[in-house]
């Protein structure tokens, strides 16, 4: 889970890169370029200094989050990484907001994304972290290939899930934990469905959160695929968001489900068979 390091600026180290065919990045410039994505998305971007990084949701009138961001401020712009299958959408309904605003944005798509982790010689110029999580980030203009499961392991582990086509706009970001990695801010201005997320936060109460547990076999689940997860010997409803392979061949699994109880899932029930399995 999230630890509370300060965020990090790692460029300039040696790390070792790992691509993450998964994600991809869009370039925002311009002089109205922060102040735009600030009343866009749910993080206080107007906050970020040049070299700092921070998840964000990017949500529907109705406070569902349409996709998760990672926004990353440079000297002059911003890059913006967003799951491949989902950033043209966001691009697009941006679009509509721009209205006089002097900010230019568009897919990169020679600018892929890293997940950067061990120290190698490879020094690396654009690399960022997150505030507050194990995770840096890097973009390199090449089109290196490979599918980053290790990297996406931790993610989820982070609670980090990059939602995709199946999973847009089905959850406020608090069901989803974002609220726990920095991608909401409570504090800031206005941004679509600031409303209702901030009534879950304050007038509410929010009855499903996500657990991340690992089962010893690699199911062959899919997003919203439903499950039942044990715990205090009670059996309860959770719905599958994510999911990446582990070694070893076990699958590990980014579930909704009760907030309560807060105990560890001790079984999964997938297909009316019962596996054994440990809160992550």
């Amino acid at each position: 889970m999230p630890n509370s390091d300060p965020s990090q600026k790692i460029a300039g180290k040696k790390l070792t890169m790992t691509p993450l065919n998964y994600l991809s990045a869009a370039r925002f410039k311009g002089v109205d370029a922060a102040s735009f994505l600030h009343t866009q998305v749910s993080a206080d971007i107007a906050a970020l200094a040049t070299g700092e990084a921070s998840f964000a949701c990017y949500c529907s009138p109705k406070g569902k989050v349409i996709g998760l961001l990672l926004i990353c401020r440079r000297d002059d712009d911003f890059i913006m990484v967003a799951a491949s299958e989902l950033l043209p959408r966001i691009l697009e309904r941006l679009k509509i907001f721009v209205m006089r605003a002097h900010v230019e944005f568009s897919v990169q798509p020679d600018l892929a994304v890293q997940g950067a982790t061990a120290e190698s010689d490879v020094v690396v110029t654009d690399a960022f972290r997150p505030a507050g999580l194990p995770l840096n980030y890097a973009f390199l203009e090449n089109t290196a290939n490979g599918t980053g499961e290790s990297f996406k392991a931790e993610e989820l582990l982070n609670q980090v899930a990059w939602l995709g086509e199946a999973t847009t706009e089905k959850y406020i970001p608090q069901m989803l934990g974002f609220d726990q990695i920095g991608a909401v801010s409570f504090s800031k201005g206005c941004y679509p469905g600031q409303e209702i997320v901030a009534r879950a936060r304050y007038l509410g109460k929010v009855k499903r959160k996500p657990v991340v547990v690992e089962v010893a076999e690699n199911l062959p689940v899919q997003p919203l695929d439903r499950v039942e997860v044990l715990r205090e010997n009670e059996w309860q409803p959770g719905i599958i968001v994510d999911s990446v392979p582990v070694s070893g061949g076990g699958l590990l699994l980014f579930v909704v489900a009760p907030a309560e109880p807060e105990a560890s899932v001790v079984e999964l029930k997938y297909q009316d068979r019962v596996y054994r399995c440990a809160t992550m």
